[in-house]
């Protein structure tokens, strides 16, 4: 048996049937690698649209509503019943929307890379409440103990809750970028393959021209097209998903990045001026100064990079605020340089209260609240379209994996049915 099957591979149908099986199985080696490239990226892209973008915005949004919860906790015990009602109403929605932030965090990334991140912030979370509310109540009934418990909490969510929100945020937007961008990586394997199953089928043109002297081949002819288009598509296809990824990563990064650091920043910098009166500490006014300067030098790097008018507009109204915020601050923020020029003026505890706390005229927020809320327009519109180039990249790639396994069948059974006919006619 052995005998004759080398008898057989010697003579030329022999030799033909072994191009033929060649075909088939570096078709079947393209197909094969295509498809696992194809749907390995559909699941990278897949995980970043339906999770890790969430993530992202969960992250983003934790840290955001501790940060307002810690300024409504300080500045409730600087303004009047009526206000104060309003801001500790204030600060229990920002804990009900953060926790509602954790649950989704917690339900996205279950055992995952965020889980203990998470843990760590939900098991804080009742400390946190009991230390504010404790504080409240304190306060209320004239007991100094009560800015005590304040300051506690305050230290727990900047030492704690805030540093574990933002190394989240972080995490989860290198592992998103990292996503989006692996997904629009060239398909070398496939490229490869592709490159292996041309010189197979163009060795077997030349042996079937050589023999049977048919100058082509139209099976070995169409399965050559087949191959060709096999790696020209997900080559193009692959440069509309990278450019798509990096335009989504790019925003994030440029834009989104800048913009959630301004706002936390602004955050901490209002929570910073209550602080200044219920527990101050030295440094406290350069460490608002600098939250301020470092607020404006976001907003600008964030403007910088703004291709949408509506969000830029935003970004100017923000930058607008910061200005009056600093212009209303201004004796505040008096360094002492400026008190060489210009004596800062004394002011009592219920002026700077004031000064802190006050709404200016023909508006119903503060600066402080009016920078974070057009910095929120602007990350929400810029985080709408990162999230939708990404889905743009998904949808490129939506079926591709089948489509380029199907063309590797098809070029495959092309080979055999050109080699077939020759490889009968010694049969007959």
């Amino acid at each position: 048996m052995r005998a004759e099957f080398v008898a057989f591979r010697r003579r030329t149908e022999g030799k033909l049937a072994g191009w033929a099986a060649g075909a088939v199985v570096v078709s079947l080696l393209l197909g094969v690698l295509a498809f696992l490239d194809m749907h390995s990226r559909q699941g990278q892209l897949d995980d970043a649209v339906e999770r890790r973008a969430a993530l992202t915005a969960a992250a983003l949004d934790i840290y955001r509503r501790f940060a307002d919860a810690d300024a409504s906790s300080l500045d409730a015990v600087l303004v009047n019943p009526e206000r104060a009602a309003v801001l500790r109403q204030r600060h229990r929605e920002a804990v009900f929307d953060a926790t509602d932030a954790l649950r989704e965090a917690a339900a996205r990334d279950p055992g995952g890379s965020s889980a203990d991140r998470v843990k760590q912030l939900t098991d804080l979370v009742p400390e946190y409440v009991r230390l504010v509310e404790t504080g409240w109540l304190n306060t209320l009934a004239g007991q100094p103990v009560g800015t005590s418990y304040l300051a506690q909490a305050s230290f727990l969510v900047r030492d704690r809750i805030l540093t574990t929100a933002q190394d989240l945020y972080r995490e989860q937007t290198n592992m998103l970028a990292a996503a989006q961008r692996a997904a629009g990586h060239p398909a070398w394997p496939t490229f490869t393959a592709g490159v292996l199953a041309v010189v197979v089928l163009v060795a077997a043109q030349r042996f079937v021209t050589r023999r049977t002297r048919r100058r082509v081949n139209l099976g070995l002819a169409a399965a050559t097209l087949l191959t060709l288009i096999a790696m020209a598509w997900p080559a193009t296809v692959l440069v509309v998903v990278a450019d798509q990824a990096d335009d989504s990563a790019t925003v994030r990064d440029d834009v989104v990045a800048p913009l959630a650091e301004a706002r936390n920043l602004g955050r901490a910098a209002d929570g910073d001026e209550a602080r200044l009166l219920i527990f101050p500490r030295l440094g406290d006014i350069n460490r608002l100064r600098t939250n301020l300067d470092s607020i404006e030098k976001h907003i600008d790097d964030a403007r910088k990079h703004a291709d949408q008018d509506g969000v830029r507009d935003e970004i100017d109204e923000a930058a607008d605020a910061l200005r009056s915020w600093r212009e209303a601050d201004k004796e505040l923020l008096q360094d002492e340089q400026d008190e060489q020029d210009e004596p800062r003026p004394i002011l009592t505890y219920r002026e700077v209260a004031e000064l802190i706390t006050g709404i200016p005229e023909n508006s119903t927020e503060s600066y402080a609240t009016q920078l974070d809320q057009h910095l929120t327009s602007a990350i929400d519109q810029y985080t709408d379209r990162a999230a939708t180039d990404t889905a743009s990249a998904r949808e490129t790639l939506a079926g591709l994996d089948a489509v380029l396994a199907c063309l590797a069948v098809l070029a495959g059974g092309a080979a055999v049915a050109g080699l077939w006919p020759r490889i009968a006619e010694y049969y007959r």
